[in-house]
């Protein structure tokens, strides 16, 4: 490693050296520590902990109502699972009846959810948008889960070549239909499948948001080695119920 800087983490805000390659290009998955209680953490999940706690304070967080779509067991989601009162985890399991319990993990199709009206206060997911075939229908069954004033966070590649977002990947009568050459990234829930891209998002994406669903937009990127938050494809998205 070329790179190193001594952060306070915004997750547990303990001080510890950070290390990359380098201090941009390979910070998305690379900068890390190798000392954490919580199972280390990326860049984008100290950058989602950057926002939620400058939105509130870690007092107020441990008593909201917050899920979780898509969690890991580490990082902000170990933090969030320890402390958060209220917290409730989901992810998707095809074979599985929706609302019920997989491992104390809440079956939920984010498009076709099964919660309530009105049910949380914040509703996170890190790098999930890219692989919903209804991202929009997905970002307004959250908008209806939030009570009044509720804030939907979240962190989806934005790739820093493209300007508008395209879907890659179509549900159809005949099976899925795949534009290009196929991508899978992890899934935490099932690791043994993956997650198909279907989505690839560009600087459009926030004219994308408030044109399909009732939210307006604020895209927060951070540069800081104060925190530890630092390279490209690390954009929060704050989106605010009215």
């Amino acid at each position: 490693m070329s790179f190193a800087t001594r952060a306070r983490c915004p997750i547990c805000t303990v001080t510890r050296t950070f290390a990359a390659r380098d201090d941009f290009w390979s910070c998305r998955d690379e900068l890390s520590s190798d000392s954490c209680e919580l199972g280390g953490c990326n860049t984008r999940e100290r950058a989602m902990a950057q926002v939620l706690f400058s939105l509130f304070d870690r007092n107020t967080v441990r008593s909201l109502s917050i899920h979780e779509a898509g969690p890991v067991p580490r990082g902000l989601s170990a933090w969030l699972d320890a402390n958060a009162r209220r917290y409730t985890k989901s992810g998707y399991f095809p074979a599985v009846a929706l609302g019920a319990f997989v491992g104390g993990i809440r079956n939920e199709d984010l498009a076709r959810q099964t919660f309530p009206d009105g049910e949380f206060d914040v509703v996170i997911h890190l790098d999930v948008m890219e692989h919903l075939y209804e991202p929009f229908k997905a970002l307004n069954e959250i908008c209806r889960t939030l009570k009044p004033g509720g804030y939907c966070l979240f962190t989806a590649p934005t790739e820093k070549s493209r300007f508008h977002s395209e879907q890659v990947a179509f549900i159809e009568d005949d099976g899925i239909r795949i534009v290009g050459e196929a991508e899978y990234h992890g899934n935490p829930q099932r690791p043994e499948e993956g997650s198909l891209v279907t989505w690839r998002y560009g600087y459009d994406l926030p004219l994308l948001i408030q044109t399909n669903t009732a939210f307006d937009v604020e895209v927060r990127r951070f540069q800081a080695r104060s925190t530890a938050v630092m390279g490209y494809m690390n954009e929060v998205y704050v989106l605010k119920r009215p």
